[in-house]
């Protein structure tokens, strides 16, 4: 074939896995392109389990956009996208029109010689698949192209003599060139400025002269390409007027659309229209219960999604009857503020996935169920919260929280931490990835540039730290020369936080008690460090320092875990980070890497203290990335990762896309 000089052909979304015995293919530009989206999901639809290849030609930015959308969207068909960006900005607009209608030919001769596949039926974009493609195209065993022939028309009329819309090729080496053949004759009209309206069906005939004695052509049956709509039909072929004439046709294939009015418009008219009159209004009936899947698909595109946000402004906790609330302190508004953006990065992406979104900010108390059920969204995105604390009602909901670091969300139907529906998690059911996530904050770590979720103090070198009784010190040591002694570093938690309320059968001051008792009857080191976010509710926990076995420090957390043999936490975030340093950690409570770490009780106190002293650093370590990988990687959503974070909160989407349409589909 000869290719155009001005031609460039490349996949967007390229032909992936085995593709069965018939591929479906469509070509269109950016206009038709509304016509082939309904064209696809009626494939979904109504004949699923196929690979579906679309070409377009000189798409526009925002076809592209909306055709990688649609890929994501489909339940069923898997979507192949290549597109072709040919220079006609010298031909008149019937010229461009026309090469539009045949460069479908020249893909389909690259598909042939291309793709492992028996056959390929091409359809034009305009067309609807209405039933189950039976891949029975022909009497004839022996066929090789099958389409609509009408040869005793094609001496006075000889565009008439066939009709090109649906046509079946058989991949054999006959068919090959006979395809190479048909392209370049319309490249070769295109560049000659000779092609004229009906130039694929004229030269599609003429090559069909030549290779009539070495290749069998044959009728296609009339289930393929029915311009009458039967009701038994495979292929309903919506040409010129009639896409708009039968009702029927213009309902299915508007609710199938790109387009919202058109989806809009559609609904309306089954409003108007009862489902005797559609059935009645043709002698081959559809029936309503056949368009059904169309309106229930198009209904979700309809709904609205609510990301309530707490306001930035406003405390966690209520405040009581004329207390005063405080002033916001720099490092609280920056926590906050990553909940704004992580917000705005879930906004962009469901509008971008066809949702109408609002965002509404309002004081965290006032997020309730009753509330939300009366704002009258399909899907709300609520913060801080779980089902444990936020019951069942009519609006769909998905929570979402802050993590662990300040940039790193969840989201998930259930909840977080230990409420969540991945929880409990089984490490040895983790696969294996390529993830660099554990390398990447191990590294920052290193450097000094990993910051923790909360405020903290400078880091020191070990020499201050011992200088300022930050840490425990050997007593028995002699000089100038000081040593930290090993400890157990406990980082407190709000006593009263849903983390231990929802997630910890033991209270903080009941565990702290028993820990304190037992470090000072075997003699260990145990240092506390309170919460920076509610300093009121550490008071307690400090009277029962004594600077002889139990200690209190403020140092920066890392230097804490640095320094430490072991840490004992109830579910603390801290936990999460003592991982990134490699350390023994040992949970009371459940949090998601309780996976990793050791599952004490206070009466196994001794047995975790054994643990810590006995583990080696290289397991820790092996399981530790394996843990914090699959977390970061496929189930949180890390902001401080662009790419990481866009792909994750697309996935997400898509999820919650998937299981709507599966529960409207079980509903039809």
């Amino acid at each position: 074939m000869q290719p155009l000089v001005n031609r460039c052909v490349e996949w967007i979304i390229p032909i992936r896995g085995d593709v069965g015995e018939l591929l479906l293919f469509s070509a269109c530009d950016s206009k038709y392109f509304e016509y082939a989206s309904s064209l696809i999901r009626s494939v979904d639809l109504y004949s699923p389990g196929f690979v579906f290849c679309l070409h377009l030609i000189n798409p526009s930015e925002k076809v592209v956009r909306d055709v990688k959308m649609l890929a994501d969207e489909l339940l069923h068909t898997r979507l192949a996208v290549s597109i072709e960006k040919t220079d006609l900005s010298t031909y008149s607009d019937g010229e461009k029109v026309t090469y539009y209608a045949c460069a479908r030919f020249p893909q389909v001769a690259r598909l042939l010689e291309e793709v492992d596949v028996k056959s390929i039926l091409s359809l034009d974009s305009d067309s609807l698949i209405v039933n189950p493609i039976d891949n029975d195209f022909s009497d004839k065993p022996l066929a090789e192209v099958v389409l609509i022939i009408r040869q005793k028309e094609s001496n006075s009329q000889p565009h008439l003599a066939v009709a090109t819309g649906s046509i079946w090729f058989n991949c054999s080496d006959r068919v090959k060139a006979f395809a190479k053949s048909v392209g370049a004759e319309l490249d070769a009209l295109l560049v000659g400025r000779k092609l004229s309206w009906f130039a694929d069906q004229i030269v599609f005939y003429q090559q069909m002269d030549i290779y009539r004695e070495r290749m069998r052509f044959y009728n296609l049956k009339g289930k393929y390409a029915d311009w009458k709509f039967g009701n038994d039909s495979i292929v309903w072929s919506g040409k010129g007027a009639r896409k708009e004439s039968d009702m029927r046709f213009f309902i299915l294939q508007s609710l199938l659309s790109n387009s919202e009015k058109r989806r809009e418009l559609a609904l309306q008219l089954l409003e108007v229209l009862s489902s005797e009159y559609i059935s009645e209004s043709s002698e081959n009936s559809w029936t309503d219960s056949r368009i059904e899947p169309a309106r229930a698909r198009c209904i979700q595109k309809k709904e609205k999604v609510c990301l309530l946000i707490p306001r930035l402004d406003m405390p966690w906790k209520r405040l009581a009857v004329g207390q005063q609330i405080p002033l916001l302190q720099e490092d609280a508004l920056q926590l906050r503020l990553y909940w704004r953006e992580f917000v705005t990065r879930l906004a962009n992406v469901l509008q971008a996935q066809g949702y109408t979104v609002d965002i509404t900010e309002l004081p965290a108390w006032e997020i309730t169920r009753e509330k939300v059920d009366a704002m009258n969204y399909s899907i709300a995105f609520i913060p801080h919260r779980c089902h444990k604390n936020f019951e069942a009602g009519k609006t769909q909901v998905y929570f979402y929280m802050q993590e662990f670091y300040r940039w790193v969300f969840v989201v998930d139907q259930h909840g977080w931490s230990a409420s969540s529906s991945v929880y409990p998690i089984n490490i040895d059911l983790l696969a294996d990835s390529d993830s660099r996530a554990f390398e990447i904050y191990r590294a920052l770590l290193s450097s000094n540039k990993l910051d923790s979720k909360f405020s903290q103090k400078q880091r020191k070198t070990i020499e201050q730290l011992i200088a300022d009784y930050e840490l425990p010190i050997c007593s028995d040591a002699i000089g100038t020369k000081k040593e930290v002694a090993p400890f157990i570093f406990f980082p407190l938690q709000i006593p009263h936080d849903q983390s231990i309320e929802y997630f910890s059968d033991i209270d903080e001051i009941e565990l702290v008690s028993c820990l304190v008792e037992w470090a000072r009857s075997h003699k260990v080191n145990l240092v506390l460090k309170p919460h920076p976010a509610n300093r009121k509710a550490m008071e307690v926990f400090r009277t029962l320092v004594d600077n002889t076995s139990i200690y209190w420090s403020e140092a920066h957390i890392h230097d804490l875990i640095s320094n430490c043999t072991a840490v004992f936490t109830i579910n603390s975030g801290v936990g999460f980070e003592a991982l990134m340093h490699v350390k023994p950690v040992v949970t009371f409570g459940r949090v998601e890497y309780d996976c990793v770490s050791f599952n004490a009780t206070k009466e196994s106190i001794n047995e975790a203290w054994k643990y810590c002293n006995e583990v080696r650093a290289e397991d820790l370590e092996v399981r530790y990335r394996k843990f914090v990988n699959w977390f970061l990687d496929d189930y949180a959503v890390d902001m401080s990762r662009s790419d990481q974070a866009m792909q994750r909160i697309g996935g997400i989407v898509t999820g919650l896309k998937s299981r709507q349409n599966a529960a409207l589909e079980a509903q039809v």
